[in-house]
């Protein structure tokens, strides 16, 4: 079975307070919801159907682009041989599963639209471009031209 820690693509230390920053922020949103929003200000529906919207549409690239990747799936760069996938989800974008997870990340900023959210919200976000940007080095190291080329003809994000 593979291992599902890998190597982290930054300096650890941001890698893991990005990481904890944006759970962070999914558990702030998930209990501001949870106890009927009473820490909200009402902030008009408009507010709360693009966090609706975000957050679905978050969860489902979160779950079909696990499922794309398969036993693939790691927290950092894997250590072992794996492979470049360039189907199914991943002919749209090189990282669904990031723009998935910015999307609930940004759902629960928008719902709750508090410091305490929007703060490690954008950290976590920052930082998590900053993990992707260092996981292209290293896929043009591992997979070179093949790497390149769908690089070439697939976004980063969207």
């Amino acid at each position: 079975m593979a291992e599902v820690h890998g190597k982290a693509t930054i300096q650890p230390w941001l890698f893991y307070t990005g990481k904890a920053a944006g759970f962070w922020v999914w558990f702030a949103g998930f209990y501001v919801y949870m106890t009927a929003g009473h820490m909200r200000q009402p902030l008009g529906w408009g507010f709360d159907l693009a966090a609706g919207v975000a957050l679905i549409a978050g969860i489902l690239l979160i779950l079909v682009s696990s499922f794309s990747l398969g036993s693939s799936i790691r927290i950092g760069l894997p250590t072992e041989e794996t492979v470049l996938r360039t189907s199914g989800i991943y002919r749209l974008s090189r990282n669904p599963m990031y723009v998935g997870v910015h999307l609930v990340t940004l759902a629960a900023m928008l719902y709750t639209l508090k410091w305490w959210t929007v703060v490690p919200g954008l950290y976590s976000l920052y930082v998590y471009h900053l993990i992707v940007m260092g996981e292209e080095v290293f896929l043009v190291h591992r997979f070179g031209e093949d790497y390149r080329f769908y690089r070439k003809k697939t976004r980063r994000y969207l």
